[in-house]
């Protein structure tokens, strides 16, 4: 079932139950138009990335509404629940492969005045002074992921990422040459189980979780063939030893020389 009829049928079960059964109350088929033109209003604000990617750069929604009458307002608000909004929104835009902030919040208003049934309005919230007193950087919770395995042999084929960093390599034990243990991978492709693997290096990458951000990103240690990420068909290089890695997103392929990984939402 495509999204766009999973939504309708959400909004006539709602109309159902305000009405009695009875979707076809006046004025209840203009306000399943109005839902829907606020939704693509809403992914229309996407913007291209700096890598060619679609973003949504807006934290905070509001959406006003033209009340007219009481009975008019009532339909409104049993559609336009905020709570139910916020998740069609981010579906919409997941539909249209444009990136979402994790903090996005929606308001519905419906003010007296208003001049138009419907009025978006798209805001991005400053970014806080940590140079005043008390002043304290956003913390994100930590959003679990899962790595596939794609292509090679790994430790786990369906990993669990539950913690906030994760070390990807060859060797479940890195040791130096005075046969010290000098890094613990937590997922690794084991040599000799499979002709990719060995394009796996001992100490090849590892995936950051930044709770300022609310992001996923993965950084090159070194690697010998390289760690790359395929998005939308685009493949973006990972320098090795850069200080910001590159960000990752859900559906997001992982690269380690020839290993492949899907980097993907719990399911």
């Amino acid at each position: 079932m495509s999204l766009l009829k999973r939504i309708e049928q959400t909004l006539d079960k709602r109309l159902r139950a305000l009405f009695g059964g009875n979707p076809h109350r006046p004025g209840a088929r203009e306000a399943i138009e109005l839902y829907r033109d606020a939704l693509d209003q809403i992914a229309q604000r996407a913007t291209p990335g700096k890598r060619g990617e679609r973003l949504f750069p807006f934290d905070r929604v509001t959406i006003e509404l033209r009340p007219q009458d009481p009975e008019r307002k009532a339909v409104l608000e049993s559609l336009f629940d905020p709570n139910q909004i916020i998740e069609d929104i981010r579906a919409t835009l997941t539909e249209d492969r444009i990136t979402a902030p994790t903090n996005l919040t929606v308001a519905v208003h419906y003010p007296s005045e208003a001049e138009t049934d419907l009025r978006i309005h798209c805001e991005k919230s400053p970014a806080p002074d940590l140079n005043q007193p008390g002043a304290t950087a956003p913390v994100h919770p930590l959003a679990t992921m899962w790595l596939i395995t794609l292509s090679g042999v790994s430790s786990s084929p369906e990993f669990f990422v539950d913690r906030p960093q994760i070390n990807l390599g060859r060797e479940r034990e890195v040791i130096d040459a005075q046969g010290r243990p000098i890094r613990r991978n937590d997922l690794h492709f084991p040599e000799g189980a499979d002709n990719v693997n060995a394009t796996v290096s001992r100490s090849h990458a590892h995936l950051r979780f930044d709770p300022t951000t609310g992001e996923w990103r993965i950084y090159d240690d070194g690697s010998s063939l390289g760690t790359a990420v395929f998005r939308d068909g685009h493949r973006i290089d990972v320098p090795a030893h850069a200080p910001r890695g590159a960000m990752l997103r859900p559906g997001d392929e992982i690269y380690l020389g020839q290993a492949r990984l899907l980097f993907a939402m719990p399911r």
